[in-house]
């Protein structure tokens, strides 16, 4: 593997590594390069972590992005400070989740930022965004200011800080504020893992249910034609299993290692027939296909769950 060298710069680097938190390696073309601080990214490079790692770039020595894990942002093209502004990044999140800050310093102009992620274009100008894109879809929640989104569907903005867009293979979702998942808990995926305030904030943050927004066009059924219902059976809920120990304090060390890496597990314990385990486990499904859907998202998320899977919760 090859190293950047440190070199000295007379002038502000128009897009560098400020800090990165292993596992993070820089593709140029077919060379594979050690990520170091102050090494200044060019056209078309990309930034790749692997499951644990993080990286923060800065722009203009003011701007700042935030890369989380399994993650990779290409570079397209940066243009210098003009009217207005202190430069324009253009960059495209090809998978995995960045945290975008484009607020100026005190007395300084905002940054601008022009980002792709999968199928939505955002752009972020003096506000703050956090997006995520994973096989399933893309996301986006605001922080602060407003984020301009332009997806298959046509334009959206976010303009309220907390709330969020969800994007599923057939469009946008139907869901209210932050999509179902607690906005602290999203932000420990570009979180590095001695930021104590962002993982204590997640922490003490209930996860919220998410709100199903009414069909644009319910039917109405004539009371004649309405059927009786029927009481339904519930049926089981579903999880993911993480891991499984007979020790206690083995699970609630697998929790704080999955902690780090942006998951929010709990330890559930189960009498098997041979003997009492005590499963790590994360996510809440109402059935078997989203269990499933799940799963496959987890291990596209997390390189460590191939041996994850699928569990009924009873209880």
């Amino acid at each position: 593997m090859l190293v950047l060298a440190g070199l000295a710069y007379a002038q502000p680097l128009p897009l560098a590594v400020a800090r990165v938190a292993p596992t993070a390696e820089l593709r140029r073309g077919d060379e594979i390069l050690e990520l170091r601080s102050r090494v200044p990214l060019s056209p078309d490079d990309r930034v790749v972590t692997g499951p644990q790692g993080r990286v923060s770039l800065q722009l203009y020595g003011g701007g700042a992005l935030r890369l989380g894990g399994d993650s990779t942002l290409r570079l397209h093209s940066i243009e210098p400070p003009g009217p207005g502004n202190s430069g324009v990044a253009k960059l495209i999140l090809e998978r995995g989740a960045l945290r975008l800050d484009a607020r100026g310093r005190s007395g300084q102009p905002p940054q601008d930022y022009r980002l792709n992620a999968g199928r939505l274009r955002l752009r972020v100008f003096g506000g703050e965004a956090w997006t995520e894109v994973t096989s399933r879809g893309e996301s986006v929640c605001l922080l602060s200011g407003a984020v301009e989104i332009v997806a298959d569907t046509g334009g959206e903005r976010l303009d309220q800080p907390g709330a969020c867009l969800v994007f599923g293979q057939g469009g946008r979702l139907p869901v209210h504020g932050d999509g179902g998942e607690a906005l602290a808990r999203k932000l420990l995926r570009t979180a590095f893992a001695d930021d104590l305030n962002a993982r204590a904030l997640a922490e003490q943050t209930p996860e919220p249910v998410a709100e199903v927004l009414p069909p644009a066009d319910p039917a109405v059924a004539s009371p004649e034609a309405a059927p009786v219902p029927v009481p339904a059976t519930p049926g089981p809920r579903w999880t993911l299993v993480l891991a499984s120990f007979p020790d206690p304090a083995a699970a609630e060390n697998a929790v704080r290692s999955w902690l780090n890496q942006g998951e929010t597990p709990q330890v559930r314990r189960s009498d098997t027939p041979s003997g009492v385990r005590f499963r790590v486990t994360v996510g809440d499904y109402a059935d078997l296909a989203q269990a499933r859907a799940g799963l496959t998202e987890l291990r596209s998320r997390q390189l460590n769950a191939a041996e994850a899977w699928v569990m009924p919760v009873k209880d």
